[in-house]
Parts: structure tokens; C-alpha cells; sequence
């Protein structure tokens, strides 16, 4: 079995989230892929399957179907079939807002399958549309991009979250419940406090009593990133907000944000945007003028 790792592309620099929309008669998408992103599917109109490894998924119309990060998959419809369906693909790291990490963190693929999630709605018909209708809403979002659509999406995906969580009566989402958050709070604190500072891992595990190596390992099990990582999305983070409310130089926003090596700040930035930090911001102010003009006509 050959497995492709398939790239997604994101439309837009603030939304780390793929939307497409489907409406096709291909037997066969893509071959069995993978990506890192978590992906969901809600089917409009149609049948198809969807195969991993362990299940075979047959979709019908109004239905939904997650796939975890790194899940390999295989899209098959029958012969001759038109196939309606809406795929939303997204780093479950860039809707980690500090004050939710205590509940998003019960969402990652190394504590938890998430496929396994699907058994919720499986059987839970009014679940399974309030999902349905959460994806559609994102997809119209995503096409319409009237003004405050990011807020608007970036709600949707959290919503989706919280249905699966409010009605996880199975409780599959409680295999974590020995791992302690509320000790990561000091470090979260830190990191927030010291973002144009230097941040090291030794004052990190001085705040939670913790050795490096384990501080490490705890870490990353709970939030499913790793420390540094997690330290670069905040300082990025902190990045967006500077080029978008601050008059000031891009060598002076690297120094306040922690990354005084210019280079190394354009290759995170970079990275992480898959631009630099003056395409991004002539992309947003150029779109927000855009939206303004619109209004006024």
C-alpha cells in the first residue's frame, strides 16, 4: 500500500484550517493519505465510503465522520454516484487559546484515537446534526467571508468540540483525568508573562517541581506539542498581534516578541504562515480594506 502525505494548503494567513467542498463522481480521491491536520467530513448529499486501517465508514447524507492526526484513509465513492460532501482539515494547535487548554488537551490523537469519537454521533441522531449543521456553518463562512468570518469559524470549530465533549457519555474523553493541568497553569503564566523575554526549560520545571526529562515528557503527552513548540506559537501569536496594532519596524517586533535574530524569526514566522511578516500583514489590511469598500458600496 502506498501512503501519501497529502499537503493542505490554507486560504487564509489568521485560519490554520483547510474548506473544501466536493461534488464529484471520482471512484477513487486521492489514494490511501495522510496529513497531521485533524479532518472532518459531513456528507450533503450522496453515499461513500471512507476506509482506514481499522474501520470502513459508510457515509450518507447528513452524516459526519472525524479522522484523527495522521489517520491513513482512503475516500471511495460507488460508480457513477454524484458525491455532495464538505472536508474540513485543521492544526488542533492553533485553537489552543490558553484559557481552554484544560479541555482541549483531552483531544489529542496520542492520548486518544480520535476516530473513536464517531461512535458518539453514531448513534445519536440529534448530535449528529448539530454536528452536520456546526460543519455547514463553517463551510458557509468560509465562502461567504463576510466580515468577522475568522471569529466566526474559530467559534464553529471550538463549538464542534464541545458537542463532542457535553455528550461524551461514554466518557471516552476521560482517559487523562490522572494527569494534573492545573500544574501546567504556572507555566502557561510564564510563558504569557516572558514572551519578550528568554524562556528555558529549567525555570519551566523549577515552577512544577518537575526533572527535565519528565517536565518534557509530561508536556508533551498533555497538550500533544512539544514545550518549544509550544513557546513558538505563543511568540508568533504575539507577532500577529504587534504587525496588526503597532506602527512598528519587523526587526523591532522580533526583538519584543523574544526572537531578536531577525533570520530566525522570518524562518518560525515562516513556518508557521507559510509567508513573511509583511505579506501577512499587507494580506490582512489589504483584505480588511476590502471588506470596508464593500460595506460602503
Amino acid at each position: 500500500m502506498e501512503l501519501i502525505k497529502e499537503p493542505i494548503l490554507y486560504q487564509d494567513p489568521l485560519l490554520r484550517i483547510q474548506v473544501r467542498s466536493f461534488h464529484t463522481t471520482t471512484i477513487c480521491q486521492h489514494g490511501w493519505h495522510f496529513h497531521p491536520q485533524l479532518e472532518i467530513i459531513a456528507v450533503r448529499s450522496g453515499s461513500m465510503e471512507i476506509h482506514t486501517p481499522a474501520e470502513v465508514y459508510h457515509l450518507r447524507a447528513g452524516d459526519v465522520l472525524i479522522l484523527g492526526s495522521s489517520q491513513p484513509h482512503l475516500d471511495l465513492r460507488k460508480e457513477n454516484e454524484v458525491v455532495d460532501y464538505v472536508v474540513i482539515q485543521f492544526e488542533l494547535e492553533a485553537f489552543l487559546d490558553s484559557n481552554m487548554l484544560s479541555v482541549l488537551y483531552l483531544f489529542q490523537e496520542s492520548l486518544l484515537p480520535l476516530a473513536r469519537l464517531n461512535a458518539l454521533s453514531r448513534d445519536h441522531s440529534a448530535l449528529r446534526q448539530q454536528l452536520y449543521n456546526t460543519v455547514m456553518e463553517v463551510q458557509q463562512e468560509h465562502e461567504q467571508k463576510q466580515r468577522g468570518y475568522e471569529m466566526a469559524i474559530n467559534y464553529l470549530v471550538k463549538k464542534f468540540l464541545f458537542l463532542l465533549l457535553r455528550h461524551d457519555n461514554e466518557e471516552l474523553l476521560e482517559h487523562n483525568q490522572s494527569m494534573n493541568y492545573a500544574k501546567l497553569k504556572a507555566v502557561f503564566d510564564y510563558v504569557e508573562a516572558h514572551l519578550s523575554d528568554k524562556i528555558t526549560v529549567e525555570q519551566a520545571c523549577l515552577l512544577v517541581n518537575f526533572s527535565y526529562t519528565y517536565f518534557l515528557k509530561y508536556f508533551k503527552q498533555t497538550l500533544g506539542i512539544t514545550f518549544t513548540d509550544y513557546v513558538i506559537q505563543r511568540r508568533i501569536k504575539y507577532a500577529e498581534r504587534l504587525l496588526l496594532t503597532e506602527d512598528l519596524s519587523i526587526a523591532q517586533i522580533a526583538e519584543q516578541v523574544g526572537l531578536p535574530n531577525l533570520s530566525h524569526f522570518y524562518k518560525l514566522f515562516k513556518r508557521v504562515h507559510h509567508c513573511s511578516p509583511k505579506s501577512f500583514k499587507d494580506t490582512i489590511l489589504a483584505r480588511a480594506g476590502e471588506t470596508i469598500h464593500g460595506r460602503e458600496g
